[in-house]
Parts: C-alpha cells; structure tokens; sequence
C-alpha cells in the first residue's frame, strides 16, 4: 500500500501538490517515489522542531518551495553513475535525487556536523541504499577518490563561482555541472572561475515554482 503524506486536517494534499508540481518538469512520480518523499518530509519536519534544517516549517511550503524545486533536475541525470551534491544541507536537491533515482549512487557532501546526522538518518529511514553522506569540506573531498568520478555534480543555492571551483575538479570528463539558482546574469568573477575550473556553459532551464517564484538550471560541461 502506497504510503500518504501525513498532514494537518484542511491541508491541501501534499501527495497531489508533489506530483502535480513534478509534471511540470515532465516528471511522473511512481508509488514508491511518493513514498520515499513522505518518508523524507515526515522526518524533515520532526528535526526542523530540533534545529532549523529549513526557513518554512509548514509541510506544504517545504513542498512547493524546495521538494519540487529539488525534482527539476531529475530529467538530466543519466542512466549511470555518481551524482554528487554539494552543501546537501536538508536534503536539496540530493535526497529527493536519491528518492526519484534510487538506483543511482548519490554522495551528499556536508560539513556541518548536526545537518551530515540528519542526512545520515534520512539515509537509514527512506531507505536510500546506494545514498551516502561524506561529512566533509568539499574542497578537501576534491582531491579524493571523487575527483574526476562524478556523472553529475550538483549544488543548490551556493555562490556560483565557489561552487565551479570545487565543480570542476570533481566532474568526470563526460559530465556535467548543475547549478540550481535564481535567474540572474554570470556575474564576471564566476566567468573567471570557468576558465580556471577548465568548464564551459552548456544551457539553462528557465522554470517557475508552484507559487511563481523563478528558478533556473545552470548546465556545464568539462573542456577538454
């Protein structure tokens, strides 16, 4: 039996909220994907009571504002290998890429210690067997054995020009970079960091949020 979204009497229903708003990535969510996400959000919501994993505390605006956002890239990951996201923080975009793509391996790069126990237990509960945490800075975890690994390399809402940096060391020669911002042009010290992180742009995804905000995916690939 497909697990439902627990939620507050009168509130809409997340279930239909999440699928609806993954359709507008082309995005259709089986029974078990809802069910990993309502594992995910339950868990969410009994350690935002503890620390302050996200700014909205309501189960439907962590849904609208970070869970779909967080399905807009499942199109572009491959049919194979690493994805690496970096600042996973609460779990965006890595954990609900690990929900939507379980049988992709998902490393989720966090340095902050009480964030890396949540993502970790988030991890055991889903599950999300081919997920790991590295609680680790990633500019140490560059020089590492994901150095040159990754299918995709993915952050959400981190400075983009310190993001390409450690970016590019970790992206496979094949791959590619995601950065998920708000629309804005590349301000000139994040072209500076392209030269130096050997990446160059390769397209952005323009894309609305269930309440109008604007979001967009920023794609990179290795030069050679």
């Amino acid at each position: 039996m497909t697990r439902r979204f627990a939620r507050p009497a009168g509130d809409a229903d997340l279930g239909a909220v999440l699928v609806d708003g993954a359709q507008r990535f082309g995005v259709e969510l089986q029974p078990e994907v809802l069910s990993r996400l309502a594992r995910f959000l339950d868990l969410l919501m009994v350690w935002n009571r503890r620390m302050r994993l996200t700014g909205e505390r309501e189960p439907e605006a962590v849904v609208r504002k970070h869970v779909i956002d967080s399905l807009a890239p499942v199109p572009h990951l491959p049919p194979t290998g690493v994805v690496v996201d970096v600042g996973s923080g609460a779990g965006f975009p890595g954990l609900v890429l690990a929900c939507a793509r379980a049988d992709l391996d998902v490393c989720l790069v966090e340095s902050r210690r009480r964030r890396a126990s949540f993502l970790r237990e988030a991890v055991r509960s889903l599950p999300a067997p081919r997920a790991r945490v590295l609680e680790e800075r990633v500019e140490l975890l560059a020089g590492q054995d994901l150095a040159g690994k990754a299918a995709v390399v993915i952050a959400r809402a981190i400075r983009l020009d310190a993001f390409l940096a450690v970016a590019g060391r970790l992206v496979a020669p094949d791959g590619v970079v995601i950065a998920m911002q708000t629309p804005r042009p590349l301000a000139p010290a994040t072209v500076r960091v392209l030269d130096s992180a050997r990446l160059g742009p390769a397209g952005a995804q323009d894309y609305q949020l269930p309440g109008g905000e604007r979001r967009r995916l920023l794609f990179f690939v290795a030069m050679c």
